[in-house]
Parts: structure tokens; C-alpha cells; sequence
């Protein structure tokens, strides 16, 4: 690299009255000091990491926070804000930015050789629970690192290392607010894609440094913070500098200065061995003789628009090792090609021929028994399915078929509930009620609709999907493999391991999905594809 790069960078102000040990009457002052400093050396870019100041109530901050704008709006730099947790306790987005003159949102930054990704993950504190990163947040910072391959370095309030608070004033005996409950998820994310070189924070009121998989996490301490200072505010600010190497320089009270190296271009993360409580738990399991898999495909496979750790691995050595494998999905808003096509777009080759859907089970279930005429809710690859097998859409039909479709009418409902009157039979690609949806949200499925058949027209439904037998007869026909011979590999115990217990096969339920339900036990729980891939060998 050239010319190194310089980011200024100041957390935790908490202008307002002195609390507990936050020194927060010495914090316009010590800001201006900073101010004036940065307007001398001039540096690439100031980033102020939240929390501003200590919330009292809505009029109070409002003041505070202008009075903090007030001093921000002398520099000279290009500058960025953060929202920290007590800059919302009582202000909205829009009053922070307003009050700073600048957006205080989700941002990049094109610093020329680098990118800096400003993250601003979910910082609203319920003090009971842990603070947790929404799909949506994910979702963002997935796209974006994405995005661009050159080195990034990506700022929060709440430090993204998970690291131990012992002997933090505050934190040590309050953990669950010092960082995400899915922290884990998040190194994931910044680990997979190899162009995160540091993640910068504040928020824990103290200088902390680690090192994970080459990523420096540094969280820098609180201008007005005093416990690490005997009772004095810290005066502290930090300077991050990219060339060749990172330097960390803390200044005040509180002085850091090192040096750190930077994590290779598109260097990916080696996954780390399975605890050896879970290798304990599986050594009983005897998997050599599985010849072929059947595995879920969302939470197991990818997750949105993730593929998850270790998959492309473990279809590669599998396939490899010449063991088959099918997919199984009881998703019937989609068709094979469909899957196969998306898993495409997430690098990994997985032919349509190896993917069978709940749509298509029912279609050839429908047609073993004999039903050849049928009402239809649900989508245009539901529909091709039944036509393709010889079941066609009638107004007198022998069944009334659901799967799922956004544009399901009650009217479809009520002649449904007709024909359910006069004998037809009820069936349904799949029992789920809801359906993960991107932003952390649920849209209802196919399970929302049965329930509304069966209690109008009083008719039990007839589910096909998992976890009934046939679908995983038809998987297990499809590979030429017995019973004995197959793991079924899923994230949700209710469908994919209960499915595999109905059928007699073997099971591992993976971490990456759903939570576990010890109504349905596993044979192998594995964390993830990874885990499982180190287990079989």
C-alpha cells in the first residue's frame, strides 16, 4: 500500500452529568481538544462510534446531542457517526442526525486502496436479554462485503469479538450486553468472505484487542470513562493507521501503541475443530457405512443468500468419496431447477435431478394413489408438477391440493372448503405454519392454510412433505440406497429428524437452522456441514 491510510476515531462521550464512573461533565472540553488536534493532522476520515451521551430524557438529549454536533461541526475531516445505545434510549434516527448534521446510517466509504463499511447492527438494549444482530442487519453486511474485494475494515458500537469482560466495571457481571448472542454467525459472515482486515468498536468502555483468523477486532476506550484511570476521565481518542501493517495509537490516560499485522487478501477461515464434548457425544455413532445423504437445504445447505460454512466442502469430498446425495425440501413454492439454479448462484453444483421438493412428492404421491383430479392452491410449479404426473385441476375434483402462494384468495379458500364438503380429500405438501422470510420476518405457509381447511370443512389433511415417510422413500429410490444405508442430515428436528425416525434412517441435526426439540433425537449433532464432513471422514 502506498500512503497509509488514517481514521481518527472517539466512542463513548457521554455528555451530561457525571454517572457512576463516566466523567461526563469533562466531555465537551475533552471533545474540542480532539477536534482541534484532528484539524492539525488532518487525517483520511474521523468516525465517532456512538453513544454521545448519557440518556435522561427526550428534551434533555436532544440538547445534549446538539450541544455534541455542535462541537463535531468544527472539524475539518471528512466525518462519520455511529448510533450507540444510549444515543436511542430516548432519540429517534432522525433527531441524532439532525442534530449532527450528517446521516447516521448504514455507510461505505471508497478509501481509495480500503473500504470502510460503517455497520450500524441493532443497538436497542432490552437489559434482561441479550442484544442480537436482525437478519436484516446480516443480510446488509453480507451484500456489501460482497460487493468489493479490496480490504476492508468495518466499524459498530458493539465490539463483534465476543471477547471476555473480566474485570470490566460494567460488563464483567453483565456479559449478554457486551456484544451479540449470534456473534458467531457474524465472525462467520466476516470471515468468509476474506477482505475483512479489522472491525473497530467501542461501547465496553476500554482498549481491547483481539486477533481472529487475522481480523483485528480493537474496541477503544471511552473518552470520559474513569475505572481504568483512578477516577479521572481517560482523555482518550485513537488513531488507526493502514499501510504494510496496523498501527493501533490510543491516546490519554489510557495509552495504546502497536503495531499488528494485517490478514492476507481473500484469506478464508479455517473452520476450528468440533468441541470435544460433541466428539465425545458422536463417538458411538458408527457412520462408516453411510452410503448417501439426504439433506435439507435451507439452515442446512445455505441461509438466505449465504452459503454456510463448510457445504461446498462437504458436497465436493462426499460426492468425492462416491457417496450420493439428494436434497429435500418442503418448500412447493419451487421447482427443482429452480433450487439448483439458486445453489448455482451461490458457487456450488447441485443438479436439478438431485433435488426433490414436497411439490413434486405430492404430485407423484397423487398419482401412485390413483387421484387424478384436483383443486389447486398453490404455485405455477405446483401446478406443473401435478400436470406433469397426470393430475389435472377439475371443478369436481378428488382432492384438494395445498402448498403455498402469496396470492392465495378467500374465495380459492371457500370453494375449497365446497369440495372438502362433498368427499374430496385434503392434501398437503407440507405441515410448516410459517416461512422465513429475508428481514427477520415470517410470511404463513403452507400449515397456516391446512389448519383453516381442517377446522372450516372439518377434514384432516393428508401432508406428503416431510416429515411423512414417502418423501424420503422416494429420496432414498432415487440414490438406489437402503434405509440403513442413508443419514438424514437437517436442521429441524419436528420435519427433518422426526421424517427420518418415521422412514428408519440414521440422522445429524446441524446447529446452523432451527432450534433443537428433544421430542425427536438425533443419532449425531453436528454444528454444521463442516462438522459433519470431519466426522464421516
Amino acid at each position: 500500500m502506498g500512503v497509509p491510510l488514517r481514521i481518527a476515531l472517539v466512542t463513548d462521550i457521554h455528555h451530561g452529568a457525571a454517572k457512576r464512573t463516566k466523567k461526563g461533565e469533562a466531555a465537551l472540553p475533552l471533545l474540542r481538544e480532539f477536534v482541534a488536534h484532528v484539524n492539525t493532522v488532518k487525517p483520511d476520515l474521523v468516525v465517532d462510534l456512538g453513544d454521545r451521551i448519557s440518556d435522561i430524557d427526550a428534551d434533555t438529549d436532544r440538547r445534549l446531542e446538539q450541544e455534541v454536533g455542535a462541537v463535531f461541526a468544527n472539524l475539518e475531516s471528512r466525518r462519520l457517526h455511529m448510533l450507540g445505545n444510549h444515543d436511542l434510549e430516548h432519540l429517534d434516527v432522525a433527531t441524532n442526525a439532525q442534530a449532527l448534521g450528517v446521516p447516521v446510517t448504514n455507510a461505505v466509504v471508497d478509501l481509495d486502496a480500503v473500504r470502510l463499511v460503517q455497520w450500524q447492527a441493532d443497538v436497542h438494549f432490552n437489559y434482561a436479554h441479550s442484544l442480537t444482530v436482525t437478519d436484516a442487519d446480516l443480510d446488509w453486511l453480507r451484500t456489501t462485503l460482497s460487493a468489493d474485494e479490496r480490504p476492508t475494515i468495518v466499524t459498530t458500537h458493539v465490539p463483534l469479538d465476543n471477547a471476555s469482560m473480566t474485570a470490566n466495571y460494567y460488563f464483567q457481571n453483565n456479559p449478554h450486553l457486551a456484544g451479540y448472542s449470534n456473534g458467531d454467525e457474524i465472525r462467520q459472515v466476516l470471515q468468509h468472505h476474506g477482505n475483512v482486515i479489522a472491525c473497530l468498536a467501542g461501547h465496553t468502555h476500554w482498549n481491547k484487542l483481539s486477533t481472529i483468523d487475522g481480523i483485528q477486532f480493537i474496541t477503544v476506550q471511552s473518552l470520559t470513562e474513569s475505572f481504568t484511570t483512578s477516577g479521572e476521565a481517560s482523555a482518550a481518542w485513537a488513531e488507526v493507521e493502514i499501510g504494510d501493517s496496523l498501527r493501533w495509537r490510543t491516546a490519554g490516560k489510557d495509552p495504546i501503541d502497536m503495531v499488528l499485522p494485517l490478514r492476507s487478501h481473500n484469506r478464508r477461515w479455517t473452520a476450528p475443530l468440533p468441541s470435544f464434548t460433541e466428539l465425545r457425544r458422536n463417538q458411538g455413532a458408527d457412520l462408516s457405512d453411510v452410503a448417501g445423504f439426504i439433506l435439507d437445504l435451507d439452515g442446512v445447505v445455505y441461509r438466505g443468500t449465504e452459503l454456510l460454512n463448510g457445504a461446498a466442502e462437504f458436497l465436493y469430498d462426499q460426492r468425492a468419496a462416491g457417496r450420493s446425495i439428494v436434497a429435500l425440501t418442503n418448500n412447493a413454492q419451487a421447482d427443482a431447477q429452480h433450487y439448483a439454479e439458486r445453489l448455482a448462484g451461490l458457487g456450488v453444483e447441485f443438479p436439478a435431478a438431485e433435488i426433490l421438493t414436497a411439490g413434486e412428492a405430492t404430485a407423484l404421491w397423487l398419482a401412485k394413489n390413483r387421484l387424478v383430479s384436483a383443486f389447486v392452491i398453490g404455485s405455477r410449479a405446483l401446478r406443473r408438477a401435478l400436470k406433469i404426473n397426470g393430475v389435472a385441476e377439475s371443478d369436481e375434483p378428488e382432492a384438494v391440493v395445498v402448498g403455498m402462494t402469496s396470492d392465495t384468495t378467500m374465495t380459492e379458500l371457500l370453494v375449497a372448503v365446497k369440495h372438502l364438503s362433498r368427499g374430496a380429500r385434503l392434501i398437503a405438501t407440507n405441515p410448516d405454519k410459517q416461512l422465513p422470510v429475508e428481514g427477520g420476518q415470517v410470511t404463513a405457509e403452507c400449515g397456516a392454510i391446512i389448519a383453516f381447511l381442517e377446522s372450516a370443512s372439518g377434514r384432516k389433511a393428508e401432508v406428503i412433505g416431510k416429515p411423512n415417510r414417502w418423501i424420503f422413500e422416494l429420496a432414498m429410490e432415487r440414490m438406489k440406497l437402503t434405509a440403513r444405508e442413508v443419514l438424514m442430515v437437517g436442521d429441524t428436528p419436528a420435519t427433518d429428524i422426526a421424517g427420518a425416525i418415521n422412514a428408519g434412517l440414521r440422522s445429524a441435526l446441524v446447529a446452523t437452522g432451527n432450534a433443537d426439540d428433544k421430542a425427536f433425537l438425533p443419532t449425531v449433532r453436528v454444528v454444521d456441514l463442516a462438522a459433519l464432513n470431519h466426522l464421516i471422514g
